[in-house]
């Protein structure tokens, strides 16, 4: 079963909606426990599914204490329209969840202590029923829990909003991030996840970026150092500077109202953003103000409504992107006197403002990624940090390559090289084996077959295994390590499918270009077809029916579809139980 949605689209999360809490309640129903509600248990599901700047990560098998919180007294009030009785059944359907996970091995490690979850259900569990106001940013109004246990902490208050002077001060001391805004009560959401992975500079790295930076120039100190105290604090002034000059323009635009900070930080932050996306190549340097524009007047960047609004256009026609992009432009001079941003002569970009007859482009400097993290963190997204990433699950790794992410792949790589291939292959193995997303099990095989010889012995000790023994004979079959007489029948159907079903679900079938990307097939030719149908109806697999009915409407040649069709006739209809699956091709 897939475990990871952080990346997932909503057509994959609506599946799963409802695929999830039907297999715990199949599982429980067979165990020595009371019924459970199957609404609460899509609850419990559906809160780590999570929003973009809402809820759970995406991470269905990985549970903190603070979850547990959040869920309780958050969610279930403020996002689920559930009758008491199964507001009620809630804890117990989180408990039934736990032991679904646990008894097919699928709890994360990383997950607290079952101890501490239970002692955390235990504190948040008898306020469930009043816990139903929210606050005017949409956080539960709830307090914690005057029992509360200190290993079962609920999230904190949330913090005054805004980035201050003693998260920037704390950074430099190497503090870290412990002075910025802590978890929302809300949850932080399945979006930094998403986002590019910030790689933060160590505190020596953050003061000597500090120092180097225009704005903390000063003649009068050429011959000595100021402290870097006094450094910190010049340059502070310079940011609260362009803050109070990026204000002012959205003002004047129609952007925001009056001196509004948290709409100046959403334009900064906007900024930051865009040249993130590009990771070291930044962006473009004429279109970083429009893509920022754009960004921040996107309210998935945070749980709230965005703060940067679009002015309407003449007669109150659509949305005009044009003034929030002329309040962002003049930011790329303002940021590059504090050092945040740096402007490179690049042969990319296809803008024609050049420097020296080449295009320029806007990146990110260390202090501007520290910059972008923070005011990210302060608006209720946080990203992950490259260490963080380097030191996440394989399944996390493979559910960004999955969603189309240009950098992805390399970043797997990199996982690859940072964990080493003795410990990196097996993890891809694994969510080869256990996962029922065609995506993330293509994605697995390709990966682990450029990594032959050392994963060959993962898929030597799965060749018996009853349900992935035909996948593991057939890789080690493509890979040279078995002759044609190991295999038995089928045994390459389920790779077949997985490819073929990946491709379609991607948007690349018949757009295999050699370079064998996400979701690129092989390809089976046509006069193959109808037999692979054949062969599929009887198969089992579940995205055999997905595959016919895309065939039966998609494919370009009528005989093609009358075969498709035909063999979907044959087959009859979908078990029951069994989710429909999209109907045509979803490009990411």
């Amino acid at each position: 079963m897939r475990l990871v949605f952080s990346n997932a689209d909503e057509e994959t999360l609506d599946r799963y909606r409802d695929l999830l809490p039907r297999a715990a309640a199949s599982w429980a129903a067979g165990q020595p426990v009371p019924p459970v509600s199957r609404r609460a248990l899509g609850a419990v599901t559906g809160y780590k599914l999570g929003e973009p700047g809402c809820g759970g990560d995406g991470l269905v098998a990985r549970w903190t204490a603070a979850d547990v919180f959040t869920l309780l007294r958050h969610w279930v009030p403020t996002r689920e329209a559930l009758p008491a009785t199964d507001v009620r059944a809630v804890p117990g359907a989180l408990r039934t969840w736990w032991a679904f996970l646990d008894r097919h091995g699928w709890l994360d490690p990383r997950s607290a202590r079952l101890a501490n979850l239970e002692q955390a259900v235990e504190d948040a569990a008898p306020r469930l029923s009043g816990a139903s106001g929210t606050d005017g940013r949409g956080h539960d109004a709830a307090r914690p829990h005057a029992g509360a246990s200190p290993g079962a902490a609920p999230p904190a208050e949330d913090a005054a909003p805004g980035l201050g002077f003693a998260a920037f001060a704390a950074a430099a001391r190497g503090e870290g991030d412990g002075a910025l805004p802590t978890r929302p009560r809300g949850g932080w959401g399945r979006l930094g996840y998403s986002l590019p992975p910030a790689a933060l500079p160590t505190a020596e790295e953050l003061v000597a970026a500090v120092a180097a930076a225009p704005v903390c120039a000063d003649p009068r100190t050429a011959n000595g150092s100021p402290a870097s105290g006094e450094l910190l604090e010049r340059w502070w002034s310079g940011f609260a500077a362009v803050r109070g000059a990026a204000a002012e323009r959205l003002r004047r635009v129609g952007a925001a109202d009056g001196a509004d900070q948290d709409a100046a930080d959403a334009l900064i932050g906007a900024v930051l953003t865009a040249l993130s996306l590009g990771r070291e190549r930044g962006a473009p340097t004429p279109l970083a103000p429009r893509m920022a524009a754009d960004l921040a007047a996107d309210a998935r960047l945070s749980g709230a409504p965005a703060a940067v609004r679009r002015p309407t256009g003449p007669s109150h026609g659509p949305p005009d992107a044009a003034g929030p992009a002329e309040a962002a432009e003049p930011l790329l001079a303002e940021l590059e006197h504090l050092g945040a941003v740096a402007h490179e002569a690049s042969d990319t970009g296809g803008v024609r403002r050049t420097t020296a007859g080449r295009h320029t482009s806007t990146v990110l400097t260390p202090l501007g990624r520290w910059l972008w993290f923070a005011l990210l963190v302060c608006n209720g997204v946080r990203p992950l940090t490259r260490a963080e990433l380097m030191a996440e699950d394989a399944e996390v790794l493979i559910d960004r390559a999955a969603s189309g992410d240009p950098f992805a792949e390399r970043e797997l790589q990199e996982w690859i090289a940072a964990r080493g291939p003795a410990r990196a292959l097996p993890e891809l193995v694994e969510v080869y084996r256990r996962s029922d997303d065609c995506v993330h099990r293509s994605l697995a095989n390709r990966l682990t077959s450029a990594y032959a010889l050392q994963a060959r012995s993962c898929y030597e000790r799965l060749r018996g295994d009853p349900d992935f023994g035909g996948r593991a004979r057939c890789w080690l079959f493509d890979a040279g390590f078995a002759k044609l007489d190991s295999l038995q029948p089928h045994d390459h159907l389920g790779p077949l499918l997985d490819g073929l079903a990946a491709s379609l679900r991607t948007g690349t079938y018949g757009h295999d270009d050699g370079a064998g990307g996400i979701g690129a097939f092989p390809g089976v030719s046509d006069p193959e077809l109808p037999t692979v149908f054949d062969s599929a109806a009887g198969f089992g697999h579940p995205e055999a029916r997905f595959v016919l009915r895309w065939f039966a409407r998609h494919h370009p040649d009528p005989r093609i579809r009358a075969a498709a069709r035909a063999t979907l006739a044959r087959t009859g209809p979908a078990p029951a139980g069994r989710p429909a699956g999209p109907q045509g091709p979803r490009h990411r």
